[in-house]
């Protein structure tokens, strides 16, 4: 084990290509869901190791576990100190800020102790049931869990995914508003899962509102369904950042399919090739720009961002 840790720590870090103008960014939205495979056999059993190699292969990691629950601040410094100088963590925001909603066994016992007795009974909350104290708590206790990142210079961008079931309004625009009043000081990325955002009587209005707050809009590669959002790319900010989910549209179509279904998929090269020339032309009119791959089922995302890295360095 004590060699393991010693060649771990003597692999040089990875760093981001420079494409353009941009700084490009190839990692995957999760580092331990079905990534067995992906690390030495004398780094799986520890977080500390699979992270310090994780980073030697890929220079940006998504922080995923943020989605599910309220973290603490500690776990956070920890990734700090594991990760090399330069190495960017984008954090996933807490599903009960974007209409996802939480398990209520899963919130912190700070939290779970203000809620009143019969939401305290409930399985699961969503964001409208919260007293507007909770939801403080929870906001505070999030961004506690950025600090340390930011601290470090290791934060990248805050993602806000909102799921299939939050379609296009009109008061979304003053939501946005409070989004970036609560995280001044963060970069956004928000991910929409529904069409309706950018059907073509809208979306310019919503590319344009991001634009004006300076917010990434996330351009997703995902099943084409009627409900599914098209691979068109949209720059709001001087970050792009683009999200791959697979393309396994038996899974997505499916009532109740489980998550390890909906992003079980593996690109192949020629499903890839045309991202290149997108990077391309994206790396020209930003300054960062982050390559995600979000099928992370069996060790995917690894194989595909290792990948694509290839087909980019292939000019």
């Amino acid at each position: 084990m004590a060699q393991v840790q010693s060649d771990l720590f003597a692999r040089p870090p990875a760093r981001p290509l420079k494409l353009g103008r941009a700084q490009v960014y190839v990692g995957t939205c999760s580092w331990t869901r079905g990534f067995e495979a992906f690390y030495p056999r004398g780094a799986r059993s520890r977080p500390q190791a699979r992270l310090r190699y994780y980073a030697t292969v890929f220079p940006t990691v998504e922080v995923d576990a943020t989605y599910y629950a309220l973290l603490p601040a500690d776990t956070a410094r920890k990734y700090a100190e594991w990760t090399p100088p330069g190495f960017v963590m984008n954090v996933k925001t807490f599903g009960l800020f974007t209409g996802q909603g939480a398990e209520t066994a899963r919130l912190p016992d700070v939290v779970q102790a203000l809620l009143p007795g019969p939401l305290r009974a409930r399985r699961r909350l969503v964001d409208r049931d919260l007293p507007e104290e909770v939801e403080t708590v929870c906001w505070e206790l999030f961004l506690d869990f950025c600090r340390p990142l930011r601290e470090a210079g290791k934060l990248g961008y805050v993602l806000f995914q909102f799921p299939r079931w939050v379609t296009y309004s009109d008061r979304f625009f003053r939501r946005l508003d409070r989004l970036v009043r609560l995280t001044r000081g963060y970069r956004l990325a928000v991910e929409f899962r529904h069409r309706s955002w950018v059907e073509p009587a809208v979306r310019d209005r919503v590319w344009a509102a991001l634009r004006e707050r300076g917010i990434a809009y996330v351009v997703p590669d995902e099943p084409q369904l009627d409900w599914t959002i098209p691979a068109e790319v949209a720059v709001t900010s001087d970050w792009s950042v683009v999200r791959f989910h697979g393309r396994n549209a038996e899974a997505w179509a499916a009532r109740g399919a489980e998550v390890k279904e909906r992003f079980d998929y593996l690109y192949t090269e020629e499903e890839l090739r045309p991202w290149v020339r997108r990077a391309r032309h994206l790396a020209e009119q930003v300054d960062r720009l982050f390559l995600m791959m979000n099928n992370c089922e069996r060790g995917q995302a690894a194989v595909n961002a290792q990948m694509l890295l290839d087909l980019l360095g292939q000019g």
